[in-house]
């Protein structure tokens, strides 16, 4: 297992949560507008001018980088289970950009589900990539996800606020783990030339562009707890299948690892589940919670004597 993959993938996880984080910052006090592209273009717009939402931009593309340096340099199932922590950074400093401590019973779910997922992945790979593929399958691999994520996408677009989210994060999912299969085939290319005269890279622009966007409007639309969990289970589920089937990273049949994976799920859809019951705005720092109604201040009683006087004028 190459140790300097560990260490990159482990800085793109700090980097995606502090991206995340930043842009759900700035995403989640904007006004939600009318849904569909319509509502994604003013959200777009008014994000434009938000030097928080921008920093987050900048820590995507810092993540990006780094994503690509691990995929270069080890597999999809050692370095996917590592990026996915980053939902454990990005609720912390979610947490931080609200000057508060992170709710300690939604921190431990969304451990579970990081610690999960790890566990699960742990045990469902095995070998390294071949660093050989068939164009074919990718693409079939890819066209099959892509439609379904559209397809989810368009749903979300047209449920409630509670639907919403999930299905955003589901739509998410599919996604970034289809862009990390593809940057995983572009750093497999055998040179500059190669990369740039085959289509993954333009199918990686693409799902980039999608997937930026789709984030925008979860963000905008849902607490980070409804759509963040769910997209980093499909996540690595995705990648790692992808690597399965198109680079023959051939799972494990030990009894050992399967029982790994067994526990890892268990973990997981259970962190997903409680995450997805906590329904308090301040628990995902979506802004400050509601303050209690205060009680109307009454003046204090007259005596005895004036209320005589008001009642009956001509007792004055």
């Amino acid at each position: 297992m190459n140790t300097l993959a560990i260490g990159v993938a482990f800085l793109d996880a700090v980097a995606f949560g502090l991206s995340t984080a930043l842009m759900h910052h700035s995403a989640s006090r904007a006004p939600q507008g009318p849904g569909g592209l319509s509502g994604l273009l003013q959200l777009l717009r008014h994000l434009a001018g938000q030097p928080t939402w921008l920093a987050g931009i900048v820590a995507s593309l810092t993540g990006l980088v780094l994503h690509s340096v691990a995929l270069a340099l080890g597999s999809l199932a050692v370095v996917q289970p590592i990026v996915v922590t980053g939902l454990v950074f990005a609720f912390v400093f979610r947490a931080v950009l609200d000057r508060r401590w992170p709710e300690p019973r939604m921190m431990s779910w969304v451990v579970l589900v990081a610690a999960g997922i790890a566990v699960f992945l742990v045990g469902a790979h095995s070998s390294e990539s071949s660093g050989h593929f068939t164009a074919s399958s990718a693409l079939w691999f890819v066209a099959v996800a892509g439609t379904v994520a559209a397809l989810t996408w368009w749903l979300a677009t047209r449920v409630e606020v509670q639907r919403a989210g999930l299905l955003m994060g589901i739509a998410g999912g599919l996604l970034f783990g289809m862009i990390a299969s593809m940057i995983k085939v572009v750093t497999s290319s055998d040179g500059v030339w190669d990369a740039l005269t085959t289509w993954p890279i333009y199918a990686l622009a693409g799902l980039g562009a999608a997937a930026f966007l789709s984030n925008q409007y979860a963000y905008n639309r849902a607490p980070l707890s409804h759509s963040l969990p769910v997209l980093n289970v499909i996540n690595p589920v995705v990648a790692v299948t992808f690597g399965i089937v198109v680079f023959d990273e051939a799972p494990s049949s030990d009894p050992a690892l399967l029982t790994l994976e067994l526990v890892g799920l268990v973990m997981v859809l259970t962190g997903v589940a409680f995450l997805a019951r906590e329904e308090h705005e301040d628990t995902t720092g979506d802004g400050p919670a509601d303050a209690p109604p205060t009680e109307p201040v009454l003046p204090p009683p007259a005596p005895l004597g004036e209320l005589r006087t008001a009642a009956d004028p001509l007792l004055s």
